[in-house]
């Protein structure tokens, strides 16, 4: 992999294929709409600036793959699922797989792979995959870029001014993470979080989370994966990079952790408003 030194600053795939690829076959997804990842089906991701879907499935961030910002980018190829099956259930024999199931008073999970006794419908066992995609800020400029695309203009000669909003992204994760996996930990069984390589390096280093080896005992297990560009530049592809797991002790000992800042700091910053004249009267 050589994703390092590249300023590529815009949408990497839209409706599903690179945006260098002016294939007829990618021609008709983008002018249907459509969406390879989900069975061909149009694109549910709106925006209220645009008149059809808002169809970017990755983006180029500088020096990184492209950065999956929607969640059925990892549905390619059931990659996921089928390493989830081998992993945890021991192989992918007679696994049903359901979506958007709902746990009172903890929330709904993403998908749940279960696996039962042949021809029938007792319980052998199961686990939960969750979906963790970034997100993005001054989305204005990715729909420019969406726009500045389907009227066949050459977006790769340009620079469009989003950012990625990862930090938001990790923060309602890891609350997600200490929700759900506690139930795990309890149940003894497994939930994965399938969570893109470039989210997970910034999770570790923004909460300093060690103990991340892979442990058969711990019930959370964070599948890494990542968007291989290098290998077919027409059709990118999704790839199982490492798996790691946790406790939730682990998790919370982290998180109780974080670099806090200090008081002062904020006093600066309000300094800062008080010589400026940006408070109002009350």
């Amino acid at each position: 992999m050589n994703n390092i030194g590249h300023k590529k600053h815009y949408p990497a795939e839209i409706f599903g294929y690179p945006v260098e690829n002016k294939s007829k076959e990618a021609e008709q997804f983008r002018k249907r709409y459509l969406c390879p990842f989900s069975d061909k089906d149009i694109c549910s991701k709106q925006s209220r600036l645009l008149t059809y879907p808002m169809g970017i499935c990755s983006t180029w961030w500088p020096n990184n793959s492209p950065i999956a910002i929607c969640p059925k980018r990892l549905l390619q190829d059931k990659t996921i699922f089928i390493t989830a099956a081998n992993h945890v259930l021991g192989n992918t024999d007679n696994i049903l797989l359901f979506s958007e199931v709902k746990l009172k008073r903890i929330g709904t999970f993403d998908f749940v792979l279960v696996k039962h006794k042949p021809i029938s419908d007792e319980i052998d066992d199961f686990c939960v995959v969750e979906f963790q995609t970034d997100s993005t800020t001054g989305t204005g400029k990715l729909v420019k870029a969406i726009e500045d695309y389907m009227d066949d203009k050459d977006i790769t000669r340009n620079s469009y001014g989003f950012g990625m909003n990862t930090y938001n992204t990790i923060k309602l994760s890891f609350i997600q993470m200490l929700n759900k996996g506690q139930v795990f930990e309890l149940w003894d069984k497994n939930i994965i979080w399938a969570i893109q390589k470039y989210v997970y390096k910034n999770m570790v280093d923004r909460f300093g989370l060690q103990n991340m080896n892979l442990n058969k005992k711990d019930a959370n297990l964070f599948f890494i994966y990542d968007i291989d560009y290098w290998s077919n530049l027409y059709k990118y592809q999704l790839i199982l990079d490492d798996i790691k797991s946790s406790t939730i002790e682990n998790l919370m000992k982290a998180f109780r952790g974080a670099d806090l800042p200090k008081i002062d700091d904020f006093i600066k910053v309000l300094h800062q408003k008080l010589r400026l004249n940006l408070g109002i009267k009350i």
